[in-house]
């Protein structure tokens, strides 16, 4: 009877010392992973494309284009039967200059024309035919537009002209004055020479070339050089057009590229989908204030390991009772952080809590706010470990989850203010900008990482200067 009952008690023992193990040992049901669909649409990001051409350059190419002898008649006959010869050559180098939106042109010619006598109302070419010489200065503008194609198209018309040396019929060795008769002859001719000169401009600058040059470029992710595995990705979908500007001796001819730019953390990108082309729209709102979107990027794996090294490998007091963190996971659930925890000690098994993320913008951190261990957890510990719902996990994992954004944002801030200024590109395009940081404006949690919004102003373009516009791409 006495062995029965040391048995009986014995075997209660056993039978209590199981029942503590498994009350200690937890392994509540995970909250469920759950993420939204796709974040709020960030603010709208302008780029500059640009071709900026020196005025001085371009009146290179033109006097490089342009031959001797500008127009060339040899017939009396033709022109509706005018029994008039004229031929043209330049007299020096074009001069040209932009004003009020429209290209003014200066050319130099020295001019011989033969008008023939008629006798009864009949052409009588080779007989008392007289010759004019003179020299002049031909002017006109050019009225610039660039079409939806981006094909640029030029309205070119006579401006008047000058003599700088009056024309003079001779006879025999004799030069007789007949300015009178040359400018009544002349301006029928000048629409020929505005034709060649649309036909120049036309040729000599191909800006759709250019354009879908830089275009294509935006597509490809740039690499941001410093401490930070850091990527700037570039998405373009619609271009509008900035009119036609000419200051200071420049020519610029440029669109506005509505684009969304994100800045991609611990993260290679591949190369996008280029897209083709699209037409110009005009621009509605012209504007100097343009906004940068930067996506960051932290994934959890960073996160996590930087609350395992303020956590992990550290025994924690509970009173009598010690806990140590060996894992951490964090992850997202009903747009809340959760944070999943494996211990040992006082209590084994797994943890899990759930807090809101956001931006604490003071000391420019990630944290986590309202963060308390989830139902399903508090549930299952409550019968036989109450104590840890003292609020002492809670605040220790609440003050780990503070990832800094500050050493990142400032850094990559600098490393990008770098990479856009005066940056190659090749054939002859170069990125340029400067920015400014305002703001962190959302954060996003999706299935690798938590994502926040960084907002920058200033400017950011893709730019064509120099001798670069003078070739093909």
């Amino acid at each position: 009877m006495v062995r029965f009952k040391f048995r009986l008690s014995y075997l209660i023992f056993v039978c209590l010392v199981l029942v503590f193990i498994r009350c200690n040992t937890l392994k509540p049901q995970m909250p469920a992973e759950s993420y939204r669909s796709s974040m709020q649409k960030p603010q709208t990001s302008i780029i500059n494309l640009y071709a900026d051409v020196e005025v001085f350059k371009l009146e290179k190419l033109i006097n490089e284009h342009i031959d001797s002898v500008l127009y060339q008649d040899t017939s009396f006959t033709d022109n509706g039967n005018d029994n008039l010869k004229l031929k043209a050559w330049k007299a020096g180098d074009v001069k040209l200059k932009f004003e009020d939106n429209e290209l003014g042109w200066e050319l130099p010619a020295r001019v011989a024309f033969r008008k023939g006598l008629k006798v009864f109302g009949y052409n009588v070419p080779y007989l008392d035919s007289w010759e004019y010489t003179g020299q002049i200065k031909l002017r006109y503008k050019t009225k610039l537009t660039i079409n939806r194609d981006w094909s640029i198209k030029t309205i070119t018309t006579p401006d008047g002209y000058i003599w700088t040396k009056k024309p003079a019929v001779k006879i025999g060795s004799v030069d007789i004055p007949v300015t009178l008769v040359a400018n009544l002859l002349l301006p029928g001719y000048l629409k020929t020479f505005s034709q060649q000169i649309d036909e120049l401009s036309a040729t000599s600058f191909d800006f759709r070339g250019y354009a879908e040059k830089g275009w294509s470029m935006l597509f490809d992710p740039f690499k941001i050089p410093g401490d930070y595995n850091a990527s700037l990705t570039i998405t373009p979908y619609s271009v509008s057009m900035i009119p036609i500007q000419g200051t200071a001796g420049h020519i610029r001819l440029g669109a506005a590229i509505t684009s969304d730019v994100m800045c991609l953390l611990d993260n290679t990108p591949s190369s996008g989908k280029i897209s083709a082309l699209p037409f110009i729209q005009p621009l509605k709102s012209p504007s100097d204030t343009f906004k940068i979107n930067l996506l960051t990027d932290i994934p959890y794996s960073t996160i996590n390991r930087i609350v395992k090294q303020q956590v992990g490998d550290s025994l924690f007091s509970f009173g009598t009772r010690k806990i140590k963190f060996e894992t951490f996971r964090v992850y997202g659930t009903n747009e809340k952080m959760a944070v999943e925890t494996k211990v040992s000690g006082s209590i084994n098994g797994t943890l899990y809590l759930t807090g809101i993320p956001y931006f604490h913008a003071e000391d420019t951190t990630l944290r986590i706010k309202e963060l308390k261990f989830d139902i399903k957890t508090r549930n299952l510990a409550i019968r036989s470990s109450k104590w840890i719902f003292s609020g002492k996990v809670e605040r220790m994992i609440t003050k780990s989850l503070a990832i800094p954004f500050n050493k990142n944002i400032s850094g990559i801030e600098q490393q990008i203010t770098h990479l856009v200024r005066h940056y190659p590109l090749g054939y002859g395009f170069e990125l340029n900008g400067k920015l400014v940081r305002l703001s962190v404006s959302e954060i996003y949690l999706s299935p690798e990482s938590v994502k926040a919004n960084v907002v920058f102003s200033g400017n950011l373009s893709i730019g064509l200067a120099g001798n670069a516009a003078m070739t093909s791409p």
